[in-house]
């Protein structure tokens, strides 16, 4: 009889498995066919270690605090090429084993919650009725659809849209597959005393760490989760201290303090203090978010704290300790709600208050933080959600209604947010609208304008960038590449110098200024700026290019532009067309005879 109810547990589990599974894909559909964006062209498009997967050491050591990351891309590339159809399918995937390994999780943290509230309840009697409680007579109810409703909340919430939708995102979601079964691994191992399974607790913890440094707390969980969720004696508890958690700890600060002593961003250097602070804002920000999905962007403006006494900082960790101390006064009467909201705040804490990243805030640092909230509600329903029918220990019809209502509008409002990832320029569109006073925003939507061929209203973009950022030289040459584009040659000119004001071994300012000459009839200036450009570049691939064509097309000087597209190829054998010139420029050279002296090599 024991064995034909777990065979029916095992396949209910399997029928709600393939269920989250679903739920957590059936949002993204609309979502597979969308662009490579912002971060994708550097981790994914320009990436040179996914070229040949045979160089397996600069693979790993492309990205070498995340170079499991870096090795799922090479999977794409090798499979799909550069289509992101791919990309998006393998993050897709991801997000449905993150969501079916946190229902798995859910039901572990919900059993141990019932039986640590069966070990304490002072009421038997009211065990045996199926309603087990706390020590404070808090009922802990047995409903199986309560780990079901908060895995699924977590699968089609819009908050994890960033994360899933955005391949340079996939470091979250692959960090939270690894992170995910580790805890679900040591919460059995502690719960079997399994060798192995803590063996293989420890090798999960490992590539997720492997996929993103926020794994780095993962000790610290397992170790609220035994605190809180497994009750037993006191000499067992201290000696997995002693054998588990300080090793585990150990090496954890290690790998912390070399990641540290590798991070050279200047944000930084600005103060410890300060980046908390500013990020206590920025935490219940999420929170908001996770509450109320709206005023989503790619791009969020921070209100950067620079004084202790800023009032809305203090607010905010008055907000934070406070709920803190309330999730710990909550401990024995619902441990796992304190254990979700203590989740939330360890696994955001790498990036909300260590160091103080470029962005202040992103949406994707949350996607495995918010799997404590989710936590956290699964408790509060476990503790507080009436059930219809005692015995039964099943949610009531307008509970179960409700959260098929709440899901149903979180999976469409998570459709809508991968509308706006299809186009670039709505994505920056509005992020200029929620990262005021960012430069950032601004030059990523004038760069998709531009793409298009919108050169006209580039322009102003591209002088707000300027006008928040004046040292930005990409700017000023993009600015000026589209001023040319409208017809404003004196302006693109002056676009270009300023350029070169701020960094005078700027090629692109020297080679644009080339291109700008030749419209204006100015061959012999526009000659002068491209050797310019290769004074201050021996290696311009562009520059030579460039000249070559000035040579062939404009001076006939056929030998000057076979020596450049020679040149050009020695450095860069892929170069497009850079065969054919040097073929066609060589051939052109011996037809013509010796002895002819070029205006082009001649000077003026």
């Amino acid at each position: 009889m024991r064995e034909v109810r777990a065979a029916g547990a095992r396949r209910g589990m399997v029928r709600k498995g393939v269920l989250i599974a679903l739920l957590a894909c059936l949002p993204y559909l609309n979502a597979l066919n969308n662009p490579f964006v912002y971060d994708d062209h550097d981790t994914v498009v320009a990436n040179p270690s996914l070229v040949d997967l045979t160089n397996v050491r600069f693979l790993f050591l492309y990205s070498p605090f995340r170079p499991l990351v870096n090795l799922s891309y090479a999977a794409d590339r090798a499979v799909w090429g550069y289509r992101p159809f791919g990309f998006h399918v393998t993050s897709l995937v991801l997000h449905a084993v993150a969501a079916v390994l946190l229902l798995l999780l859910l039901q572990r943290i919900l059993d141990d919650g019932r039986a640590d509230a069966s070990a304490e309840s002072p009421e038997p009697s009211r065990r045996r009725k199926g309603r087990p409680t706390t020590d404070h007579g808090a009922p802990l109810y047995r409903s199986p659809a309560v780990a079901l409703i908060a895995a699924a909340l977590f699968a089609v919430h819009p908050l994890q849209t960033e994360a899933v939708g955005y391949v340079s995102g996939r470091a979250e979601v692959l960090c939270a597959v690894w992170f995910l079964a580790a805890v679900i691994l040591a919460r059995d191992a502690m719960a079997r005393a399994s060798v192995l399974r803590g063996v293989a607790a420890c090798v999960c913890g490992g590539l997720a760490i492997a996929s993103k440094e926020v794994g780095l707390v993962l000790p610290v969980v397992v170790l609220a989760y035994d605190w809180l969720l497994r009750p037993g004696a006191d000499d067992r508890r201290r000696a997995r201290l002693w054998r588990i958690f300080v090793p585990g700890f150990a090496v954890a600060v290690a790998f912390a303090g070399s990641r540290l002593l590798a991070f050279h961003h200047p944000i930084g250097q600005r103060s410890p203090l300060l980046t908390m602070l500013t990020q206590s804002i920025v935490v219940w920000r999420y929170v908001a978010l996770l509450l109320w999905p709206a005023g989503q962007s790619i791009m969020h403006g921070v209100h950067r704290v620079t004084s202790p006494g800023d009032p809305a900082a203090l607010v905010a960790v008055t907000g934070l300790a406070a709920a803190s101390l309330l999730a710990l006064w909550l401990r024995k009467r619902a441990p796992i709600v304190t254990f979700g909201v203590l989740w939330f705040l360890i696994v955001l804490a790498p990036s909300s208050s260590i160091v103080a990243l470029a962005e202040g805030m992103a949406e994707h640092r949350v996607y495995l933080a918010s799997a404590g909230i989710f936590i956290a509600i699964a408790g509060m329903a476990a503790y507080a959600v009436p059930v219809a029918r005692p015995k039964a220990a099943s949610l009531s019809g307008k509970y179960i209604a409700a959260a098929a209502a709440l899901i149903t509008v979180l999976s469409v409002l998570t459709l809508m947010r991968n509308r706006v990832w299809e186009s670039p320029i709505a994505l920056w569109a509005e992020a200029v609208v929620h990262a005021e006073g960012m430069w950032e925003p601004h030059y990523a939507l004038a760069d998709a304008l531009r793409d298009t061929g919108n050169y006209a209203a580039a322009v102003p973009e591209y002088r707000k960038v300027v006008e928040l950022g004046p040292a930005h030289r990409d700017a000023y040459v993009n600015l000026g590449i589209c001023l040319a584009q409208t017809g404003h040659l004196d302006d693109a000119a002056r676009a270009f110098r300023q350029a070169l004001a701020i960094d005078p071994k700027f090629v692109r300012g020297y080679t644009n200024l080339g291109a700008l000459a030749l419209l204006q009839g100015d061959a012999e200036g526009a000659r002068d700026f491209y050797r310019e450009a290769l004074a201050q570049d021996q290696s311009s691939v562009l520059a030579r290019m460039q000249l070559a064509s000035l040579y062939e097309h404009t001076f006939h000087d056929y030998h000057a532009a076979a020596r450049m597209c020679g040149e050009a190829r020695a450095i860069a054998p892929a170069t497009p067309g850079v065969v054919e010139c040097v073929e066609r420029n060589q051939r052109l050279a011996a037809d013509e005879g010796p002895g002819r002296r070029s205006r082009g090599e001649g000077g003026r």
